[in-house]
């Protein structure tokens, strides 16, 4: 539809028989549609069609098939279609069929003419290039994963035209309906993606763990006494925390700025934490309160990405641990930052 006006009427017609006589000259695909689309240039309105289309899934071969091709394709007249559609009009026989070709063929030579000269037969392609054509039609981000925003589309297309009919409404879909379900789709699957993975979906090699355990952050947790189980979690949250942050960045899904943003908020976070618990345990040991410290911003805090949510605790335990390998951060209240 255009303006409210229906401008191109199309029937899909297939079969999965290999061989099919989707369109034979004396078949209900062929005449009842053109009793279809007659009735419907009849109608108030009706002249506004220019395209009338036969979508069908295999190569068709028949007679009137052949020649409809040849019309569309300026080899032949559409005087010549109509005249072979009331010569196997003649060819009468007792099937129900002969009472939609006599429909049909009651119309003057000019209203078959009319519609005769806007058809056209579309045979489908291989699937894949189809999904191509279709993905690039609908200008998808080149990232997405195409096969998977045609599958949602093609489920919701299928969804919103079984309720419409169920209800006795026409099925109409705009484009700017489908453009606005494709963003939603291509907006879930980039949030999808840009989530970081579970931590048990990301596997550390053992001599990198252990190799792991010379670092400067690792250093830093000597120097208040941390207990072995947090060394083990520091080490583990430090390494899935860089291979994860180095897919999203090689991915563009974060952007540059933001892990800068985010090491500066949790700096901003450990400081102030840092500064209460100085005062709070001031009568303790800088063990005691390197160890408070190290559990209020490293054991349950979750800080986000990017404005997302990000509950994977590796993702802002290890960013801590990164930010302390480099001296930005530190347990140890005593510490002096290098010049």
């Amino acid at each position: 539809m255009k303006d409210g006006k229906v401008v191109v009427l199309e029937q899909d017609k297939s079969s999965t028989r290999t061989g099919a006589r989707l369109l034979g000259d004396r078949t209900r695909a062929v005449w009842r549609t053109l009793q279809i689309w007659l009735r419907h240039y009849e109608a108030p309105g009706g002249d506004c069609c220019m395209r009338y289309i036969f979508f069908v899934n295999q190569w068709v071969s028949s007679p009137i098939a052949t020649l409809l091709k040849q019309q569309s394709a300026g080899q032949i007249q559409a005087t010549d279609v109509v005249q072979a559609l009331r010569k196997i009009g003649s060819k009468r026989s007792s099937s129900k069929i002969q009472e939609i070709i006599d429909d049909v063929l009651r119309r003057s030579d000019d209203v078959l003419l009319f519609i005769v000269s806007k058809i056209e037969i579309v045979e489908a392609s291989d699937q894949i290039s189809e999904r191509k054509s279709i993905a690039n039609g609908l200008g998808l981000n080149p990232r997405a994963d195409a096969e998977d925003i045609l599958d949602g589309l093609f489920g919701w297309l299928t969804n919103r035209m079984r309720a419409d009919w169920s209800e006795g409404r026409a099925g109409v879909i705009t484009r700017t309906e489908i453009l606005i379900q494709s963003h939603a789709l291509q907006a879930k699957q980039a949030s999808s993606r840009f989530l970081p993975r579970a931590a048990a979906e990301i596997v550390i090699d053992e001599k990198v763990r252990q190799g792991a355990l010379s670092r400067n952050f690792v250093e830093h947790l000597g120097r208040i006494e941390a207990e072995d189980e947090d060394v083990v979690q520091a080490v583990d949250h430090f390494l899935k925390f860089s291979i994860e942050k180095h897919r999203l960045v090689r991915a563009g899904d974060v952007p540059d700025v933001e892990w800068r943003n985010r090491s500066a908020r949790l700096r901003e976070r450990w400081a102030g934490v840092m500064r209460r618990r100085r005062r709070e345990l001031a009568e303790r040991s800088k063990t005691e309160i390197g160890q408070t410290v190290l559990a209020d911003v490293t054991y349950d805090h979750r800080e986000n990405l990017d404005g997302h949510a990000c509950d994977e605790l590796y993702m802002t335990s290890g960013h801590y641990h990164r930010l302390a390998d480099e001296d930005e951060i530190w347990w140890d209240p005593t510490f002096q930052q290098r010049g």
